[in-house]
């Protein structure tokens, strides 16, 4: 009896209240602030549902590789001879897409084909979950409520002003949609439509330049260098100077620009940015990119 009592104490700390959302609140709120219908809001929210994978998962997001493997084992899951031989071939098949968007956002060919290796291996990966429900059920059960309740607004937000089904839409657990992977509050934010057809994430032209433009917008600088690694290790603590700790416990240190903090920013770590940065470095060095 008091294991099972235990238990049950231990799931309602990690799941929170299963207590429904305020739909109605919700919907007076967009109706304010974005001008949604209040019926929009309250039918796609009525007609949502809780999915008991999505439920579990959310137990597990703080442990997430990225945010929990020393760098060099987290690298080798993305900089490898495959995906650098995928990335060149990439490039190759869209090059004149990569040069036009260089053009205008700057923005190096291969950081953003190394972006789009990692999030989706270059748009292979088809993401089946539906987006609605997925953030449905983290806004009740993550611990990041008010962040998915908030990506839940935007994605209602998403779904209205592009005339799209919000019951159809298909992302990632967590609702990150398209080839890029941008949450709904993204997509509008740095979305680029670039080939004239409506913004579709699911579309190269589109994914590319909205990479590049999400990097721009977080402070990256046309041509300058993104990290180089330091034969030593400093003491004292510098805003360009990384300190990492390898599996074997060793440091490794990285002098880093704005480019870096640029790339750390799309996923929120060091270790994306470090994966990112060496992919994109062993691409260039083959297609000889700058």
């Amino acid at each position: 009896m008091k294991r099972g009592f235990l238990a049950l104490i231990l799931v309602l700390v990690f799941f929170g209240s299963s207590e429904a959302l305020d739909i109605g609140s919700i919907a007076v709120k967009l109706n304010a602030h974005y001008s949604i219908p209040v019926e929009y809001t309250e039918y796609v929210l009525s007609h949502a549902t809780v999915v008991p994978k999505v439920r579990q998962f959310a137990l597990r997001v703080a442990n997430a590789p990225e945010k929990v493997l020393p760098f060099d084992e987290f690298v080798r899951f993305f900089v490898n001879q495959k995906r650098i031989m995928d990335g060149v071939d990439f490039f190759e098949k869209h090059k004149n897409l990569f040069y036009a968007v260089y053009k205008r956002f700057g923005v190096n060919p291969c950081v953003i084909i190394s972006i789009l290796s990692i999030e989706t291996d270059l748009g292979r990966i088809k993401l089946k979950n539906n987006c609605l429900n997925s953030l449905y059920s983290l806004a009740l059960y993550s611990r990041r409520k008010r962040y998915f309740l908030y990506e839940l607004e935007n994605y209602i937000v998403y779904t209205y002003r592009h005339k799209i089904d919000p019951f159809l839409v298909k992302g990632s657990i967590t609702c990150a949609i398209g080839i890029p992977q941008f949450m709904p509050s993204n997509i509008d934010k740095y979305g680029v439509d670039f080939n004239g057809d409506g913004l579709n994430l699911n579309e190269v032209d589109d994914a590319a330049a909205s990479v590049a433009n999400y990097l721009k917008q977080h402070g990256w600088i046309k041509d300058k260098f993104i990290a180089k690694r330091l034969n030593w290790c400093t003491n004292r603590k510098k805003r360009d100077t990384i300190v990492l700790k390898n599996s074997k416990g060793k440091r490794v240190c990285f002098r880093v620009s704005n480019n870096f903090f640029a790339l750390k920013s799309y996923n929120g770590t060091i270790n994306y940015a470090i994966a990112a940065y060496l992919l994109s470095k062993d691409i260039c060095k083959i297609i000889k990119y700058r």
